[in-house]
């Protein structure tokens, strides 16, 4: 069975892109199908010169790369006409055409009205509405904001063979369909035995004693506080984890969060791991924390997998509330933006789980494990 995947996220430098896309392709390996066409989300998230036609492309040389995505639920029907008619997305349209499945990796693309947001559901469309072809959005969250989104989800959803969540809130969020919650498809990827991986974070670090993993988060980057600076609030908090349980261990998933972690690294003297480390580093590290404390979502997946508790920076980012519930933890509400004036409740709880010992950690990895189970359910239309 030859799939297109759409939406693979492996393109990305974040550990989430990586260990989620390589994650669905293994899935999609075990049922014994073959991703024979990929569609990277770049090729989503910004124009491309290849959209247009040779033709159309000459009427707009000198130009930047000509948008043609749909801007709404209306422009649909007509965009689809100019891909058939061989004008736009031809490249596009030549994978969908030859393969037996269309299998489309949501994740948390689908929010405000980006062209991310816009191209997932107009291939989704064009695939099962103009080529008939089985067709599933998975591996799914969904975060409605926006009317003109809301619009064209109403449309798709109904269409399609199949759509997985990959957690409950956005099932529940779901307009138009009833939509399967399954798991995130990261959950599949299991920490090391420390012996195994001992010597990634380099000397004085010694992983057999507890420690803190303290992660960043889109939220301080999405200019919902103009001018704010989290360092000093970060900063803080890694100095009263250092204090009270001993070592910190910084993370960055992204290169965003580079820019926020690597100056506390320098200042506090602490380790940290990032990008440049592989997801299967950062599955161990998280995975053998005694505690995470971020706002960022595969980290969590990691943490959670090995048993390890998470404190979520909540506000602003409701897919960490709805980790939190699914990871049947603590929902209780963090703020990014207000680190120094809650440091001393987040130590608090931070310091509950850590007391709670194995008897956490156990349920935590029972939870983690039938969710890694779930993952299946992202590759269920390929039988």
């Amino acid at each position: 069975m030859k799939i297109c995947l759409v939406n693979d996220t492996s393109d990305d430098s974040n550990w989430g892109g990586k260990a989620t896309s390589h994650a669905l392709r293994a899935l999609i390996d075990d049922t014994g199908g073959q991703v024979e066409a990929t569609i990277y989300q770049y090729r989503l998230a910004t124009p491309q010169p290849d959209d247009v036609s040779e033709s159309d492309a000459f009427l707009s040389s000198g130009m930047a790369s000509k948008d043609v995505a749909p801007l709404c639920w209306a422009a649909f029907d007509e965009c689809a006409t100019q891909v058939l008619n061989g004008e736009w997305f031809p490249s596009i349209y030549r994978e969908l055409s030859e393969c037996d499945v269309v299998l489309i990796n949501g994740e948390g693309c689908i929010y405000d009205r980006t062209r991310q947001s816009r191209m997932i559901y107009f291939i989704a469309y064009f695939a099962k509405h103009c080529l008939d072809k089985p067709t599933a959005i998975v591996n799914h969250s969904i975060v409605l904001n926006d009317p003109v989104l809301m619009e064209i989800a109403v449309n798709v959803y109904p269409m399609l063979d199949d759509v997985v969540f990959r957690e409950p809130d956005s099932a529940l969020a779901c307009p138009g369909a009833a939509g399967h919650v399954g798991a995130d498809a990261a959950y599949i990827h299991l920490p090391r035995p420390v012996a195994a991986w001992n010597g990634t974070l380099g000397d004085g670090f010694d992983p057999e004693r507890p420690y803190v993993c303290l992660g960043g988060g889109s939220v301080f980057f999405r200019g919902l506080r103009p001018g704010y600076d989290p360092l000093p609030g970060v900063m803080q908090l890694c100095e009263r984890f250092r204090n009270d349980v001993g070592q910190v261990v910084l993370t960055a998933s992204s290169h965003k969060d580079l820019s926020l972690m690597t100056p506390v690294s320098r200042e506090l003297g602490l380790p940290l791991i990032d990008i440049g480390q592989s997801v299967q580093e950062a599955v161990d590290v998280l995975g053998h924390a005694g505690v995470y404390v971020g706002a960022r979502w595969h980290p969590g997946i990691f943490a959670h997998r090995g048993g390890t508790p998470v404190v979520a920076w909540t506000e602003h980012t409701p897919k960490m509330t709805a980790f939190l519930k699914q990871a049947e933890l603590s929902q209780r509400t963090f703020d990014p933006f207000r680190i120094g004036e809650q440091l001393d409740d987040i130590v608090s709880l931070a310091a509950t789980y850590l007391d709670a010992g194995h008897e956490l950690r156990d349920r935590l990895r029972v939870g983690a494990q039938r969710l890694a189970y779930k993952t299946r359910d992202n590759v269920r239309l390929l039988g």
